[in-house]
């Protein structure tokens, strides 16, 4: 089971956890890299097979189309295709996957901009891998609406940046999403708060709170939207589980934010809940393949250290239960991470728009597999 990537290698820093910069591994330095079009891609081919087995992902050169003087940065972080995922984690184990049971899905975090910040040129992409790979459903792993969330179940802004921009024809599929730290109706201080709730001014029902994204009222406005906050997907007739976890309730620094205290927040919800649920699903499940969703990544190389916040409670959860992967967002790139004793492949896809520039910081925190901050896209081949 193969993937063909399509990246745009981008200059980076590595540093060790003391800050002293390392050569990096696969650092690429093309001068203006902001300007290199996407058909510049160079050949590389890595190998995330398991001792014994055999797996490949392909990285080489595809045609850019009409998307050839896009610029690095437009694609970057991208929509991996979660099956392409899938097809690099599940090849360890090809009798997962049988005949009979195909299924494949787009993985996209951190997009709802109105359609800028590349948001459109995202889509675009996502909907020629679409074209092709025929999803059967797409995941969104929260921070769907910047900069502070929908302000009502008649925000405009569901229009402008999901309906209007994912409106391709091979994108008219299931949606299910979770949410993340700004769908929560992100602001640190009172006054910001003010400012994000003045838009508000003169109109009903119009308040900071991520109760507007769980309305069924918006799946009414656009049937293939379906969010929630911890949530369980049965697929293959029980052969692969894929379970949701609100992970915003358990980041320590969101607790004594302003916007904690928004209708529906981070005080009216409780990580140890949303643990024992995770936990209680996992143990009833029977599926060979379980995959977890959540905004908020457990391991990651772009930041000083890991997510303490959820490394010590999450992980050992889904190490517990045999979890294969962990996909999430929030970081605004490409990560693909995978400690060699651990069960858990941590993929890290949170470049929906506005995406990490060149140079970036590659904090070497371990288990580091793939790591991308600029432009690409993946190409499954995913037949059991």
């Amino acid at each position: 089971m193969a993937a063909t990537i399509s990246t745009v290698p981008q200059y980076s820093r590595m540093v060790d956890d003391q800050g002293v910069e390392m050569q990096p591994e696969h650092a690429s330095h093309m001068g203006d890299s902001e300007l290199t079009p996407l058909n510049y891609t160079r050949l590389a081919q890595q190998s995330l097979a398991q001792p014994q087995q055999s797996s490949a992902i392909k990285t080489g050169v595809t045609p850019a189309g009409d998307h050839s003087k896009w610029p690095v940065a437009i694609l970057a972080g991208l929509v991996l295709t979660a099956v392409a995922l899938v097809a690099a984690v599940v090849a360890a184990n090809p009798g997962i996957f049988r005949t009979e049971f195909k299924t494949q899905f787009l993985l996209v975090g951190d997009w709802g901009r109105d359609g800028t910040q590349n948001q459109s040129a995202v889509a675009a992409l996502m909907a020629t891998v679409a074209d092709a790979a025929r999803p059967d459903f797409i995941l969104s792993m929260g921070d769907n609406f910047y900069e502070s969330g929908l302000l009502s179940v008649n925000d405009p802004q569901f229009m402008s940046s999901f309906t209007n921009v994912y409106d391709a024809p091979s994108l008219q599929v299931p949606w299910h999403a979770i949410l993340g730290n700004h769908d929560y109706g992100e602001c640190w201080t009172e006054e910001e708060c003010a400012g994000a709730s003045a838009q508000c001014t003169g109109l009903p029902d119009c308040y900071l709170s991520p109760l507007h994204q769980l309305d069924v009222f918006l799946w009414e406005q656009d049937w293939r939207w379906h969010c929630e906050r911890n949530f369980m997907l049965s697929l293959g007739n029980g052969a692969v589980d894929l379970f949701f976890v609100d992970t915003n309730p358990g980041m320590i620094e969101y607790q004594t934010a302003a916007f904690a205290n928004n209708t529906g927040g981070i005080l009216q919800q409780s990580w140890q809940e949303n643990l024992l649920e995770l936990e209680t699903q996992l143990a009833r499940s029977t599926a060979q393949w379980k995959l977890v969703i959540g905004h908020h990544p457990v391991r990651r190389n772009n930041r000083p250290n890991n997510n303490m916040d959820l490394l010590p409670t999450l992980e050992t959860i889904l190490e517990k239960y045999g979890v294969q992967a962990y996909f999430c967002g929030h970081e605004h790139n490409l990560q693909y991470l995978h400690q060699q004793d651990s069960s858990v492949h941590y993929v890290v896809s949170g470049g929906g728009s506005l995406t990490d520039y060149s140079p970036i910081v590659h904090y070497d925190n371990g288990g580091s597999q793939f790591q991308y901050w600029g432009s690409g896209e993946m190409m499954p081949d995913s037949t059991g």
